[in-house]
């Protein structure tokens, strides 16, 4: 428990808080332990829990007008997730899935509520959580505007290895989706999705595995998106 109590306090959204609104949250956090694909919790169910990713691999997944349920995003230990549902009790409208064997420190509603009872300025913690959130929300959202086929499928894989927009994951990053998985949550057909691959396994950015992708040079691979935005 100490172990993921030190991820959560050291992740980019609770660390820039003081130590004691740190100890106020975490004081009330229990671990949850997933196994590989179990999922934590589906569209539509009720608004239980906000969690903190502390190890292990979760994936995103929502509702596609066409291709059905896909996969939309991949978190990493130090990622916070459900605060939309959890702080506004309404239903979800994303499942998460454990990707991998993954722990999760895990805080009630009924914790939350009580908190800001006793504490009305964490009001403001937990919205800087949100506004945290929304920014990587939109990136999603970017990238998918982009028409380029080279650029765009670049940009998707920073946003799956955890990029926000001043803020990179250090080298190197495994993203646990297949190709077909990508190429799907890319809007892209996956001979696109092959070629650009072979493309940047060749120039020794990425290094593929079994059903996954690893990002040798997460650097080079973000040069490749500003260049791009740059001309």
């Amino acid at each position: 428990m100490d172990e993921a109590v030190a991820v959560a306090r050291a992740s980019p959204w609770l660390s820039q808080h003081d130590r004691r609104t740190q100890d106020l949250i975490c004081s009330r956090m229990r671990l949850v332990a997933l196994a590989k694909n179990r999922t934590l919790f589906d569209i539509e169910d009720s608004a239980s829990d906000l969690y903190c990713l502390v190890s292990g691999c979760a994936v995103i997944t929502v509702a596609h007008p066409v291709e059905g349920v896909v996969n939309a995003h991949v978190m990493f230990p130090g990622r916070w997730f459900g605060e939309p549902a959890a702080l506004g009790r309404r239903p979800r409208i994303m499942s998460v899935f454990a990707r991998k064997p993954t722990e999760l420190l895990a805080i009630s509603q009924s914790s939350i509520a009580e908190l800001l009872r006793a504490e009305p300025a964490l009001n403001w913690t937990f919205f800087h959580l949100m506004a945290w959130n929304v920014e990587e929300y939109l990136l999603h959202t970017v990238d998918l505007l982009i028409v380029d086929p080279r650029l765009r499928f670049c940009s998707r894989l920073l946003t799956f290895a955890g990029r926000l927009l001043n803020y990179l994951p250090p080298p190197p990053v495994s993203i646990p989706l297949t190709q077909e998985e990508l190429a799907t949550a890319s809007n892209m057909s996956r001979s696109t999705v092959y070629h650009l691959l072979g493309e940047l396994v060749e120039q020794g950015i990425c290094e593929l595995g079994y059903r996954e992708v690893k990002i040798l040079d997460v650097q080079r691979l973000a040069r490749i998106v500003e260049d791009a935005h740059a001309k």
